[in-house]
């Protein structure tokens, strides 16, 4: 991921009122799984192979059950989680956007390329779900 999108991220969380509840190490440990979690996300969207796909993607379902079970632990309550998912989701997505801008993607393939991110990511907010909703 680009060093402008995470330097935006950074900024953007500030006004988040969820990301007060979180000390330093609690926000090292979600950023980090947090950059794992693109990097896999981006793997399984690059990947052709089926295995190598499947693999991926089941990697960042356990890093959102992570995630679910973490946002509980720091008192957040399902919505808050959620919402913490959706604010990383939105700038994902908009990655994905400035991905299929500069690679020039036609625009059947730059469709085909979201429809797979939103189904990679609804799997990994399920995941984060029933992770929160598992202690």
């Amino acid at each position: 991921m680009s060093a402008e999108f995470r330097k935006r991220v950074r900024v953007d969380l500030a006004d988040q009122d969820w990301y007060g509840r979180f000390d330093e190490d609690s926000l090292r440990w979600f950023r980090e799984r947090g950059m794992r979690m693109s990097d896999l996300l981006l793997g399984h969207l690059d990947t052709t192979r089926a295995v190598g796909r499947d693999q991926l993607i089941a990697q960042a379902e356990v890093l959102g059950r992570e995630y679910g079970v973490e946002a509980r632990r720091h008192g957040l309550s399902l919505g808050e989680g959620t919402q913490a998912f959706l604010f990383f989701r939105a700038r994902f997505m908009s990655e994905i956007a400035n991905v299929a801008r500069r690679r020039s993607l036609a625009s059947e393939q730059a469709a085909l390329l979201f429809e797979e991110a939103d189904r990679a990511l609804d799997r990994v907010i399920l995941a984060l779900i029933a992770g929160h909703q598992s202690h």
